[in-house]
C-alpha cells in the first residue's frame, strides 16, 4: 500500500505539472499548427484563470496542501508497512525527487522565456529547448545519478570506514 501512495501520488504531481505546461503552450497558440481553435480558447481562458494574481494564493495553498496531505498519508502508512516496502520507496523518492526538481527548473525556465523580453528571453528559450532535448535530457539523468552514487559512496566510506575484508593464510 506504502508503494502505490507513493506512486499515486507522485503521478499526479507529475501529470499536473505536465499538464500545466502544455496548458500554457496550447494558449500561446499564435505559432502553433492548431491556429485559433476552439483548443486554444479554453486553453487561454484556463491560462487567465490559473495565473490572475487574485487566484495564485489558492492554487498555492491546494497544491501545497495537496503535499502535505500526501506525506502525511506515506507517513501514517509507513508506520504499518514491512522494513523491505520503506527502503524501496525510500529509494524511489530520491530518483523521483531528482526528476521533480528538473521539471520545476524546467517549467521556471519556460515561464521565463515566456513571461520575460530581451537577451533574457532567447537565453530562457534556447536553455529550455537543450534542457528538453531527449538525448540531453536522459544523459544529464545518467550523470545526476552517477554523480549523487559516487557522492554517497563517499560519504559510507567516511562514516563506516573501508570495506576491506581480511583473509587469515595459515602457512604450513
Amino acid at each position: 500500500m506504502l508503494r502505490i501512495t507513493f506512486i499515486a501520488g507522485y503521478a499526479v504531481l507529475l501529470l499536473g505539472l505536465i499538464a500545466i505546461i502544455a496548458l500554457k503552450v496550447i494558449a500561446l497558440g499564435d505559432n502553433a499548427s492548431w491556429g485559433d481553435s476552439p483548443l486554444v480558447e479554453y486553453s487561454r481562458i484556463i491560462d487567465a484563470h490559473l495565473f490572475d494574481p487574485k487566484n495564485k494564493t489558492w492554487i498555492i495553498t491546494s497544491i501545497l496542501a495537496f503535499i502535505t496531505i500526501w506525506i502525511l498519508l506515506l507517513i501514517n502508512i509507513a508506520k504499518n508497512s514491512p522494513q523491505w516496502e520503506k527502503t524501496w520507496v525510500k529509494t524511489l523518492s530520491v530518483g523521483c525527487s531528482i526528476m521533480m526538481v528538473f521539471f520545476f527548473i524546467l517549467a521556471a525556465v519556460g515561464m521565463t522565456a515566456h513571461y520575460s523580453t530581451g537577451i533574457l528571453q532567447e537565453a530562457a528559450a534556447k536553455l529550455g529547448g537543450l534542457m528538453s532535448t531527449p538525448v540531453i535530457m536522459e544523459l544529464s539523468f545518467f550523470f545526476i545519478g552517477f554523480i549523487l552514487l559516487l557522492s554517497y559512496n563517499i560519504y559510507k566510506r567516511n562514516a563506516e570506514g573501508d570495506d576491506f575484508v581480511e583473509m587469515e593464510i595459515k602457512d604450513e
